[in-house]
């Protein structure tokens, strides 16, 4: 039986220099049968060059006419021209470990998923930052929008999705990020949406990076591209590393343990109340589409 086709779709801009190595990680995946969509949301770098020279005829770019400031349009041009049957997403400055499309796609096929979330880890560099684990969800409680933010890196889910759910919604129009917003629509409609339990993916968020398009911040990720390549132990570390600072922060440390707590309870009012803390959070905070000029403002860009 010949392998699913799995598009991976690439949302970028001007950071040609931070792009190869997003995109080693999916040449160095085990799992073979895929097709790299790298969408440009109307780069005026050397983006199309960079591609271009992989020669790898399962590697394409289209970049946008007109540029639309942030990643939700990019994406949907991506899901529109996939051709697999899955739909993964990979942010410019993120990285898989080489067995991640394989694992994922064998747990949601496995497990009957419409949505699988690989856990990963956040490298914040030197911002301060409460959460470094991604994709972890509560086994009593399952996936809920109100409960974790995952970022579209660890997402594997079926393309039929996209008829059902719908594409991405812009920044502008939203309280949250379009990443969000989708899977809370997906979790909305019904999707079923499961945590893979195995850490296949690192980012890099620009936005713990203050003027990381500006300045075409490279930070980490020669680092984490070597790794990834040649040490076999590397995931081992991570995750022996950051269960070690989980427990020291999330246990040891009485500020954020009661914080922890309360915030708890405050959560299970609000998703009895049929609200959603993330969202309300950001409405109040910076308002319909706030947070993505928030985010544009500290990566160097023009806030509008």
């Amino acid at each position: 039986m010949p392998q699913p086709l799995i598009s991976v779709i690439t949302a970028t801009y001007n950071r040609s220099n931070i792009l190869p190595y997003s995109i080693q990680s999916v040449l160095d995946q085990t799992y073979t049968n895929w097709e790299l969509l790298v969408i440009g949301d109307c780069c005026t770098d050397d983006t199309e060059a960079v591609v271009a020279a992989y020669n790898d005829p399962r590697i394409t770019f289209f970049n946008l006419p007109e540029n639309f400031g942030e990643q939700s349009e990019p994406n949907n041009e991506g899901m529109r021209r996939a051709k697999g049957d899955y739909i993964a997403f990979l942010n410019h400055d993120d990285f898989w470990f080489p067995d991640h499309l394989e694992f994922s796609l064998q747990f949601l096929i496995s497990s009957g998923a419409d949505i699988a979330l690989a856990g990963g880890f956040i490298d914040h560099g030197e911002a301060k930052h409460a959460f470094f684990l991604s994709g972890v969800v509560s086994e009593k409680h399952g996936y809920h929008p109100s409960r974790v933010f995952v970022s579209a890196s660890n997402w594997l889910h079926k393309k039929e999705l996209v008829e059902k759910v719908g594409f991405w919604g812009a920044a502008k129009d939203l309280y949250t990020a379009p990443s969000h917003n989708w899977l809370k629509r997906a979790y909305e409609s019904g999707c079923r949406i499961l945590p893979t339990k195995h850490f296949t993916v690192i980012a890099l968020p620009s936005v713990s990076r203050k003027d990381a398009y500006k300045d075409r911040i490279v930070d980490k990720a020669p680092f984490y591209s070597e790794q990834l390549r040649t040490n076999p132990h590397f995931r081992e570390q991570m995750i022996s590393k950051n269960l070690y600072r989980c427990f020291e922060t999330l246990y040891f440390d009485e500020k954020t343990y009661y914080w922890r707590f309360f915030t708890k309870r405050i959560k299970e009012v609000f998703i009895k109340l049929g609200l959603n803390t993330i969202e309300f959070s950001s409405k109040m905070r910076y308002g319909k589409g706030g947070l993505i000029r928030n985010y544009r403002k500290t990566r160097g860009l023009n806030p509008q």
